[in-house]
């Protein structure tokens, strides 16, 4: 039977922890317009300027996981939001139309037709 995390157990696995941030990523909604810009020169994780709503969700992760984290591990995770806001912004810059169509398109194979 495969390991569950128990909130009376204080063991957690790094599925479970990757599972909670992916969650906590997922539910964040960055306004397009409040969004603050990363600096390119920004290579330390202390000088990475974060979003309010990137803040908020490395506030949440701390809360639930910091007792668990070294100080090099909550850099880390801190590195890692604002890479991900970085690439939401890249993405949000990219000006779609809603009748643009995706570049591919899907196509269901099926062994059965020839």
């Amino acid at each position: 039977m495969p390991h569950r995390h128990d909130k009376n157990n204080s063991t957690l696995t790094r599925r479970d922890f990757a599972r909670a941030i992916a969650v906590t990523a997922a539910t964040v909604a960055v306004p397009h317009k409040s969004a603050a810009r990363i600096p390119d020169s920004a290579q330390d994780a202390g000088t990475q300027v974060l979003s309010p709503a990137g803040e908020a969700q490395l506030q949440t992760i701390l809360a639930k996981y910091g007792k668990r984290l070294s100080d090099e591990q909550k850099a880390d995770v801190r590195r890692l939001i604002a890479q991900a806001q970085k690439a939401g912004d890249a993405l949000r810059e990219f000006k779609l139309d809603n009748s643009d169509e995706p570049a591919t398109i899907f196509r269901v194979y099926r062994a059965d037709r020839r």
